[in-house]
């Protein structure tokens, strides 16, 4: 789980701080129910519907090593808006034992 973990935390904090320079990023991590949970929050600033689309897709494109490894073992890797009343992005990672178990197993 720790090498996984690890891994999923870099790199979803790297897309943040990418996408968001000189700008707040927030990382939370919780262990519930046999799930990790990794979930990073920035203030990536609001586009227009066009550039938004173009941006996701951006940002997707620079996650896809980590949605095709955590994929491949089980796990769940998104992107969202954050939502109200938060501005910016929302990218989080859903990891099972199982999901890590595969992974050492790669």
């Amino acid at each position: 789980m720790r090498e996984l973990g690890t891994f999923a935390a870099s790199e979803v904090l790297t897309n943040a701080y990418q996408f968001t320079p000189g700008r707040n990023a927030s990382l939370t991590m919780r262990w519930r129910f046999g799930v990790l949970r990794l979930t990073v929050f920035d203030e990536h600033p609001a586009h227009s519907r066009g550039a938004q689309q173009a941006c996701q897709a951006r940002r997707r494109e620079s996650l896809s090593t980590l949605d095709a490894m955590v994929s491949a073992c089980g796990g769940i890797v998104g992107l969202d808006d954050a939502g109200g009343p938060l501005a910016g992005s929302k990218m989080w990672v859903a990891i099972s034992r199982e999901a890590a178990r595969a992974y050492a197993a790669l």
